[in-house]
């Protein structure tokens, strides 16, 4: 489940049981910090937290802190300097050699609601929405992880023992269809320009021929990876409308994923969806140690 989606369903319980709640989000960074701009944690009325703003050295000072603003109801900017040496910063034990502002909201009532449609709103916004064509075995690990870091997984099959519930539980959306025989079906049945990334794993050349060539001409696709050597996914490519022979489009990715030196499934499922975020951020899939900068790029 997506972080935003668990700070919600925080506040919806508070809500729902009359307390309040305290919301704190990252307004400004500066230097290294562990979190960037817009992260966010709920205080509940007992103390206990949802989300994070920082690796963990932060949290338990915001909590004290949230104590004494349910009490008042007034908002807060909390100013953390962790460039200090560990032992000088407010005793936390911070290493992030940053600067943090935290903007602190103590919710109740009608604030609280409103805040809870803000993160619904801003879910929707930043949902990144990903198609597996293909419900082998080898997918499962890719739904699994590309749900667990919060995406919203839809998985398709032509067979119907693959594609069901029970195989698939963290996709949002499990479908079975044809695109062998009915070339349509894909577009049909699904609003494709919804989707950011696409894998087509089918194991079977027409299948995955008929889903490449479904997608090829989808404009939010910013990624689409394919099972299998270059050379296949050239052969796929074959006959679809504005390619040229022996090329591959800029979105088309194969083989599929980053060079992690995979073997095992869960980890060429890593690989994948390691490659899918690397390419929706517009980022060069290259250690943090190499980058000579900030984590966090300023949001505007």
């Amino acid at each position: 489940m997506h972080e935003l989606d668990r700070l919600r369903l925080a506040l919806a319980d508070a809500a729902e049981r009359g307390e309040h709640a305290l919301l704190a989000t990252v307004v400004n960074v500066d230097g290294s910090t562990y979190r960037g701009t817009g992260a966010r944690m709920v205080v509940r009325a007992d103390g206990s937290t949802v989300g994070a703003v920082s690796g963990g050295c932060l949290e338990a000072d915001i909590v004290a802190r949230a104590a004494e603003l349910f009490g008042t109801g007034t908002p807060e900017l909390a100013h953390y300097d962790t460039r200090g040496s560990d032992d000088e910063v407010l005793g936390l034990g911070l290493g992030c050699r940053g600067v943090l502002d935290v903007q602190l909201e103590p919710l109740a009532g009608e604030a609280l609601h409103r805040a809870i449609a803000e993160l619904s709103a801003l879910r929707e916004r930043t949902a990144v929405r990903v198609l597996v064509c293909g419900g082998g075995t080898d997918a499962i690990p890719v739904v699994r992880i590309a749900a667990a870091v919060g995406w919203l997984v839809t998985v398709v099959d032509h067979r119907p023992t693959f594609a069901t519930t029970t195989r698939f539980p963290d996709a949002e959306r499990v479908l079975q269809l044809d695109a062998v025989r009915e070339p349509a079906s894909l577009a049909a049945s699904l609003a494709l320009d919804r989707f950011s990334a696409a894998v087509s794993m089918a194991h079977a050349a027409t299948h995955d021929r008929a889903y490449v060539h479904a997608l090829l001409g989808v404009p939010s696709l910013r990624y689409l990876g394919v099972l299998g050597p270059r050379r296949r996914t050239v052969e796929l490519l074959d006959g679809a409308p504005g390619i040229v022979s022996g090329a591959l489009p800029p979105n088309v990715y194969a083989p599929i994923g980053l060079d992690l030196a995979a073997e095992t499934p869960d980890e060429i499922a890593l690989s994948i969806v390691s490659e899918i975020a690397a390419v929706l951020a517009g980022r060069p899939p290259v250690s943090l140690r190499e980058r000579g900068g900030p984590i966090h790029e300023a949001r505007r």
